[in-house]
């Protein structure tokens, strides 16, 4: 079967996404308190909302992951491959963030206890117990209830119950596949996805109750199905037919009128300034499958367009952007603040945070992400980069 084109424009909303990401934490320090009148200023209105752009970068993974997934049950990749690849991507700059955001930590609070500064906003306290370490160092910080080393971890988490679930779903595939044929084993993926994302939807709807990672899970799966409603045809599918059109097609169906019913009857986790309602969140789930959908077929044309080259640059680095900006941004505030830029100068201030988090982001790309990707998407950056 032929590969799958690739989806060009999704480095694009990345890039939004990490952006968004930062300007929320460049103003979430400023607004609450005192300064919450600012919130009717229109940059800080949008900015303060970007939990909604984790959202957006959960329905992009669950669309990549599961073309991932399809593409190693059609090359015969083996289960640990598909995990090596998996951790391989995720794990090193997520290390490098951790140990440089420690390292900061202990730098800060030796500066403090000198009294060579004044008391800072830290991201997260300092903590030395085993279990911490052993939790942020595997990504089992859920799992372990302990705190995280850094403010965006917690939804690293979540993509790797995610990347170990569709694993599940890809070994059975595989071995349905070497038994029955590929059709069949294309056609225990979809559904491995597609029910786990019922199941998880109708435990939300039913008790309300908030369960790790299946609270957030319908977020990545409605990626991963809105991956195979758009990708599937005869030239890469086995066993591609009418029949399974029409079922893919009810899935995507089923996987909406679920979403909605969540939407209309429950409210699952807290709602404050910084975190939109559930309700909001699969909204905005659903709002970017719609938008996806509706791009696909403009991809080329868009991808070349000059005014989006400044958002495919930020989604090439949009990882390493992601993980590092929250170790500088309580440093150059403060500094700012200091220089005068706080009130209604805190604009000033939250624009030199936005401008030093994409260069360190860049900086840490170029250092340790980039070498870490894979040979297909490395040579996809540069061919992109050339033109």
């Amino acid at each position: 079967m032929q590969r799958v084109p690739p989806f060009r424009i999704l480095d694009a909303f990345r890039g939004f996404a990490a952006l968004w990401v930062v300007m929320v934490h460049s103003c979430d320090r400023f607004l609450p308190g005192k300064n919450l009148s600012y919130l009717h200023v229109p940059l800080y209105a949008f900015a303060i909302r970007g939990q909604l752009a984790v959202i957006l970068f959960f329905t992009i993974s669950g669309y990549c992951i599961a073309a991932a997934a399809n593409s190693a049950l059609y090359s015969g990749k083996t289960l640990r491959r598909y995990a090596f690849e998996r951790c391989r991507r995720i794990f090193p700059p997520y290390w490098a963030a951790l140990l440089l955001g420690v390292l900061v930590q202990v730098l800060l609070h030796l500066a403090e206890s000198h009294h060579w500064i004044a008391t800072i906003n830290h991201p997260v306290p300092l903590i030395w117990t085993p279990r911490y370490w052993i939790a942020n160092l595997t990504l089992t910080q859920e799992e372990l209830h302990t705190d995280f080393g850094n403010v965006v971890f917690w939804s690293l988490c979540y993509e790797l119950a995610f990347y170990a679930v569709v694993g599940f779903w890809l070994w059975l595939a595989q071995r349905v596949g070497r038994g029955y044929g590929m059709a069949r084993g294309q056609l225990t993926l979809i559904l491995g996805v597609s029910c786990t994302a019922f199941a998880s939807l109708l435990g939300l709807i039913v008790f309300g109750v908030p369960v790790f990672p299946w609270d957030l899970w319908h977020q990545f799966a409605l990626g991963a199905i809105l991956f195979y409603v758009l990708e599937s045809n005869e030239k890469t599918v086995a066993g591609y037919s009418v029949r399974l059109r029409w079922m893919l097609n009810a899935i995507a169906a089923i996987a909406i009128a679920l979403s909605l019913v969540y939407v209309a009857t429950r409210q699952v986790g807290i709602v404050d300034i910084g975190h939109p309602s559930s309700q909001l969140r699969t909204s905005a789930c659903l709002v970017s499958c719609l938008m996806l959908a509706l791009l696909r077929r403009f991809d080329n044309r868009l991808s070349g367009r000059r005014w989006l080259r400044p958002f495919l640059w930020l989604g090439a680095s949009s990882y390493s952007l992601y993980l590092f900006h929250p170790i500088f941004l309580p440093l150059v505030d403060v500094g700012c603040r200091k220089l005068g830029f706080d009130g209604h100068l805190y604009w000033i201030n939250f624009w030199i945070q936005v401008g030093v988090s994409v260069v360190c982001g860049r900086i840490a790309y170029l250092l340790i992400e980039r070498h870490f990707l894979s040979s297909g998407l490395a040579k996809r950056q540069r061919e992109e980069h050339a033109a």
